[in-house]
């Protein structure tokens, strides 16, 4: 409710009301409506908190699956520069291979070459040669020399084909790591693609829930500024309650003072005119006409509203002005006012018939439960905040000490002073000194 819409609302209930008493405002209903937005804006930040932990897992697991990937780039890295050396190195031995097996054949080829020229010329057969020779001793030489070239070649042939089987070796040993680097960059690529998209669920997760905490944040504010909208209305409120009672504590004070001041001038017009026809039967003349009348004097207007459950569960400093007398009667007895026996009232009596049934004009602890001389039985509550009120002269006492009572609720019944007089005399003390009673009531 903005501001002008209540000095609006409060400007017409002002106008609508004959008292600022007989149509009092309330807050209740702002109140309630500011305890529901503060339940809310409790809740709110509750789920906030909430939503903004998870926001920061998922904020912490993103973390670590991009460590994560790195990691398994790294290592993919790796393996595909070590699949690169595997690969030159195979390549290397491949060609090592064929130019081994290249060089093998030709050898063999070689050898091949030279046995068939030995088998056409007739050379095989060394004892032929030992006998066809001219020259025994160079055949001799020959022979030895066939004989090594032909074991030299036997060699280079075994070695050629040793280092075959070495380089075929080595060559099935890197195809057997190859094909091992290969499966196990399949895998680290399997792996790196289930991190990418769990990374893409985590992200996923991390914006809806960053866009239900911005939308919470929204809302929070929102309630926030209807909080402060609220407790500005309240107070807003608050001012005219009181403005109102202060302003029905000033015209009751003003109509009792009227009240006095009439009262007051009724009697001594009474005591002129009582004079005047006292003088006059002393002369032996008649008595004026304005003699035989008396002026009515105004009584105190009765008290007619009495302590009900509507002041129950209200702070005690709030009824002032609303206040309900405990008991129904004539009010006798003013706050101030001399007493017969010498004495002031510091409270007010209520004189009623005996036995009507006194009211705790509101919620508190009975601390005083007995009789008080002077003023007969009597029961004292404490209303918190350092208030209590009185009420003595009760003929019969129905809560004890210690007894919560309820605004309304009966603490016994009327009697009579210790002076005799029949009714109820009720006190109103904050921190221990008398306040006038009547400033409390409507």
């Amino acid at each position: 409710m903005k501001p002008i819409l209540l000095l609006a609302l409060l400007a017409g209930a002002a106008q609508a009301a004959p008292s600022p008493a007989s149509h009092p405002l309330s807050t209740a209903p702002q109140q309630q409506n500011l305890q529901s937005v503060r339940k809310e804006i409790d809740n709110l930040k509750k789920d906030l908190a909430q939503k903004q932990a998870v926001q920061q897992e998922a904020k912490s697991a993103i973390q670590e699956s991009e460590q994560a990937i790195a990691q398994t780039n790294q290592v993919i890295a790796k393996l595909e520069n070590k699949q690169n050396n595997s690969a030159q190195q195979l390549a290397d031995l491949r060609q090592q291979v064929q130019t081994t097996a290249r060089k093998l054949a030709e050898t063999r080829q070689r050898v091949a070459q030279m046995l068939a020229r030995q088998y056409k010329s007739g050379d095989h057969d060394a004892m032929k040669l030992m006998l066809n020779a001219d020259d025994p001793n160079q055949t001799s030489r020959d022979m030895v020399y066939y004989q090594h070239i032909a074991k030299a070649q036997q060699q280079m042939v075994t070695q050629l084909i040793s280092h075959q089987h070495e380089l075929e070796a080595l060559t099935f040993q890197l195809e057997q790591e190859l094909a091992r680097l290969d499966a196990l960059s399949n895998h680290k690529s399997r792996e790196k693609n289930a991190l990418l998209n769990s990374k893409t669920n985590k992200l996923a997760q991390l914006n809806k829930i960053s866009g239900e905490i911005q939308a919470g944040q929204s809302r929070l504010s929102k309630l926030q500024e209807d909080e402060k909208r609220l407790t500005n209305l309240i107070a807003q409120i608050n001012q005219e309650i009181e403005r109102r009672r202060q302003e029905a504590i000033r015209k009751a004070a003003e109509e009792r003072k009227a009240r006095q001041a009439a009262a007051l001038a009724a009697k001594k017009e009474n005591e002129r005119r009582r004079k005047l026809a006292e003088s006059a039967r002393k002369q032996g003349k008649p008595v004026p006409e304005v003699a035989r009348k008396s002026v009515p004097v105004p009584q105190e207007k009765p008290v007619e509203e009495v302590a009900d459950s509507s002041a129950a569960g209200k702070a005690f400093a709030s009824l002032q002005g609303r206040m309900k007398m405990p008991v129904s009667g004539q009010l006798a007895g003013r706050f101030g006012s001399a007493r017969s026996e010498g004495t002031s009232w510091k409270g007010v009596f209520i004189r009623t018939s005996a036995g009507q049934p006194v009211h705790a004009v509101a919620d508190g602890n009975v601390v005083y439960a007995d009789a008080l001389r002077g003023f007969g039985n009597a029961v004292i509550v404490d209303h918190g905040g350092n208030y209590l009120t009185v009420y003595t002269g009760l003929s019969s006492i129905g809560k004890g000490v210690g007894s919560t009572v309820k605004a309304g609720e009966t603490l016994g019944n009327t009697g009579a002073l210790d002076s005799g007089e029949s009714g109820l005399y009720f006190e109103i003390r904050h921190m221990g000194q008398p306040l006038n009673p009547q400033t409390w009531v409507r």
